[in-house]
């Protein structure tokens, strides 16, 4: 094996899977919400409609998570080009510029979620008792969304210059705390109040506060190279923002768009049932947290590569890109057998509504197909090309597909034509097939391969 592809398995173990184990473990806290809620019980609102409601309202928490990370990405890619070329000054203020932008924007969340969660969760749904569980759900979980902006930018810096592990640990005892907030405050044991949703919101908020000012106590602690003073990180000049929202601002219009528009598929779905949207939310909460994986994969690869372009080793950027690829597919396959595998032994833990057994593995199915495809699909995009600074490109050949064609399609089978739910699942990933030659075409063009350092 050539040593520098040896050199970069090394890296993925050190960088890219302590991200992804992160990810997973990040999810998990949502998919924990929605596992200890499906368990029948009239009288605290537990059951279907909890499943689809929790699912709804951490719909909402994609959309910000998701257009949080678009924000970010600008301050991330010159991050890791300019930790490859070790340019420390201005690697501390890319966090200032990040969790400027981060908190700003949550904020916007955050008076949603308090002032009006009814109208955003009514979005997904008609119905009553799925709306009411999903608002009382979202209204506190919004409450810590200004703090999750603030974490946010750390962690995307860590991941920037390699130091994944220790949000990694912040990230497991988020989780630990959360499911023993869970198992005391939604039925109520060991003498606390049985609160229902609220109870696991509440478990939600406490874990990410503890996980975040961890996170924030061990980079100063250790002195990482981005934990600057007040003055180092937010003195900014003017020229230096303009570069990072340049890079950010293709990003976040990309995130933006994309999120709003698989948000429409749960739209969908919504309008499709309470049983289909909550057979969905189960299969959707199973895979995602497998699914992270594979996208902590991706933002490992956006560091490795980052940090070669900005050490000016581009041959090296483009030869790590095409073994991460290979990689990316065996990981697809791996997962999608996985969570074809787990899926019925989970489906039982959870207690759901029986009736939902069937359709739950019938979509289970479709996802299996999906997921293989959706894994080269993220690490093209999020890995390989937007690390080398390629955001425009990247932006139009990941939205057209799925603005004029998947959505439509989506649309008019699962509304229109009537056609069984796990087909218009299956036809909600048209965009992945469409969009992956144009992907490989433009890797091997190298146009994606850009230095936005070297004059820095």
């Amino acid at each position: 094996m050539d040593k520098s592809v040896k050199e970069l398995y090394k890296k993925v173990f050190t960088i890219g899977l302590p991200v992804s184990i992160e990810n997973m473990i990040y999810s998990l806290m949502n998919f924990i919400d929605v596992f200890m809620v499906g368990k029948k019980d009239v009288v605290l609102g537990l059951g279907t409609a909890a499943v689809a409601g929790l699912g709804f309202a951490n719909q909402v928490f994609m959309i910000f998570i998701v257009s949080l990370f678009g924000l970010n990405s600008g301050g991330g890619i010159l991050a890791a080009q300019y930790y490859g070329s070790k340019d420390y000054k201005n690697l501390k203020k890319c966090l200032g510029i990040t969790i400027t932008v981060g908190f700003l924007f949550s904020i916007l969340f955050f008076l949603m979620g308090v002032f009006i969660p009814e109208k955003i969760i009514g979005i997904f749904t008609t119905d009553a008792k799925v709306l009411d569980l999903g608002a009382r759900y979202f209204r506190i979980v919004a409450l810590i969304y200004p703090l999750i902006g603030i974490g946010y930018a750390f962690n995307m810096q860590l991941r920037a210059i390699g130091r994944t592990k220790y949000s990694l640990y912040s990230t497991i005892i988020g989780l630990c705390i959360n499911l023993a907030g869970n198992y005391l405050l939604i039925n109520g044991n060991l003498g606390f109040p049985a609160m229902g949703v609220e109870g696991a919101a509440v478990a939600t908020v406490l874990a990410r506060i503890i996980s975040i000012f961890y996170l924030i106590y061990i980079i100063y602690k250790y002195k990482l190279p981005m934990a600057g003073t007040f003055s180092e990180l937010f003195k900014l000049s003017w020229s230096f923002a303009v570069k990072a929202l340049k890079i950010s601002l293709p990003v976040f219009g990309h995130e933006i768009m994309w999120v709003i528009g698989v948000s429409l598929y749960v739209v969908i779905y919504g309008r499709m049932g309470t049983e289909a949207t909550a057979a969905i939310q189960v299969v959707k909460s199973i895979s995602n947290l497998v699914f992270t994986l594979v996208f902590g994969l991706s933002s490992g690869t956006a560091a490795i590569i980052g940090q070669e372009i900005g050490a000016g080793n581009e041959e090296n950027a483009y030869k790590y890109a095409v073994e991460l690829l290979k990689i990316s597919l065996v990981a697809g396959v791996i997962v999608a057998l996985f969570v074809y595998a787990i899926s019925p032994m989970v489906l039982i833990l959870m207690k759901v509504d029986r009736a939902i057994y069937p359709l739950a593995r019938q979509i289970v199915f479709s996802e299996g197909i999906l997921i293989v495809i959706k894994t080269a699909g993220t690490l093209f995009i999020v890995g390989i090309l937007r690390a080398g600074g390629d955001t425009l490109w990247t932006m139009f050949a990941d939205l057209i597909p799925l603005w004029t064609f998947a959505i439509p399609l989506t649309y008019f089978a699962g509304l229109k034509l009537g056609l069984p739910v796990a087909l218009v699942y299956l036809c909600s990933g048209s965009d992945e097939i469409l969009k992956m030659p144009f992907c490989m075409k433009r890797l091997k063009s190298r146009k994606w391969i850009n230095n936005l350092v070297k004059t820095s």
